[in-house]
């Protein structure tokens, strides 16, 4: 290839970057980011329908922690995150074994998917994803879902993969900009065969964007 062909082709490359990927099953990302097989839910096996049972009783113990005390946060979108802790302490209680996901060099982090790991009275494993939903967006186009490939990914098991989504209500609190949210529904999702879009994006850091070939002027202020 000649130095006149490369910047075309580059530009080639790249617009085909741009073409957004669409309708991956989310077992087959799991299996190419991981190498593990995602487990679904077969309601013929007792163990499964005996794991949907003792998940109901970890919903509704959940939900009578979270009435009990409830949510305060200003903003609808900020309430998924606070879930997490609520169904960690719903399944303990309920006597599920519970762990941090782990990726396959043993390691743990707070953030990405999934956000739970726990184990079963069969000592099968199951990752399980926390949510929050508004009835009145549960059909709009909105992500909802994020999944980031990583060299620390968090799966490293092969496991039944499960979204525990709860529809919210707020009450506003009296002279604060905060709101108490309560549970009214909820939604529990085999993930398995979830569809999903890949999307690229460009980015850089703090080194390259401000360093010295890039800088015009820089000075002190007082």
């Amino acid at each position: 290839m000649t130095n006149e062909e490369q910047p075309a082709l580059l530009e080639s490359i790249i617009s085909q970057m741009l073409n957004p990927v669409k309708d991956v099953p989310l077992d087959l990302i799991i299996h190419v980011l991981s190498g593990k097989e995602v487990i679904p839910i077969d309601l013929s096996l007792a163990e499964d329908q005996s794991l949907l049972k003792g998940l109901e009783g970890v919903i509704n113990l959940c939900s009578n922690h979270i009435q009990a005390d409830p949510i305060v946060r200003p903003r609808a979108n900020e309430v998924g995150n606070d879930v997490e802790a609520y169904v960690k302490r719903a399944l303990m209680d309920t006597g599920y074994r519970v762990e941090p996901p782990r990726s396959v060099s043993g390691k743990t982090k707070s953030t990405g998917y999934p956000d739970i790991l726990f184990f079963d009275d069969k000592d099968r494993p199951t990752y399980l994803e926390c949510k929050t939903f508004s009835a009145d967006k549960i059909d709009s186009t909105m992500r909802s879902f994020y999944l980031s490939p990583s060299d620390e990914f968090k799966v490293s098991l092969e496991a039944r993969h499960l979204v525990l989504s709860f529809e919210m209500e707020s009450s506003p609190i009296d002279g604060s900009n905060n709101s108490e949210y309560r549970p009214t529904s909820y939604k529990l999702l085999d993930v398995h065969s979830l569809l999903c879009d890949v999307k690229y994006e460009f980015n850089s850091n703090n080194k390259r964007l401000y360093g010295q070939s890039l800088t015009l002027q820089e000075g002190r202020l007082a």
